[in-house]
């Protein structure tokens, strides 16, 4: 038994670096995946509360945005 422990000792010394590297980028993938769905679901709710469409593209939300206040400044300025 000590010669076959012997014999394979060194290629368990070499693969336990690399089996440990593989564990640790798919554990970091892993939650990346996770974090970036959790993401995208916060800001369709978050679309959805606002009665944001999450397929308008953001330059056009912007001039939307832009539009907005341009009414609201004009609605505070007195008029003569």
């Amino acid at each position: 038994m000590q010669g076959v422990w012997d014999a394979v000792w060194p290629y368990l010394a070499a693969s336990l670096p690399t089996i440990g590297v593989a564990f640790l980028f798919y554990w970091v993938v892993r939650y990346m995946i996770q974090a970036d769905r959790s993401e995208r679901q916060a800001l369709a709710k978050w679309n959805l509360e606002h009665g944001r469409d999450a397929k308008t593209p953001p330059e056009a939300r912007q001039r939307e945005f832009s539009a907005e206040s341009d009414r609201a400044q004009d609605e505070e300025k007195p008029r003569d």
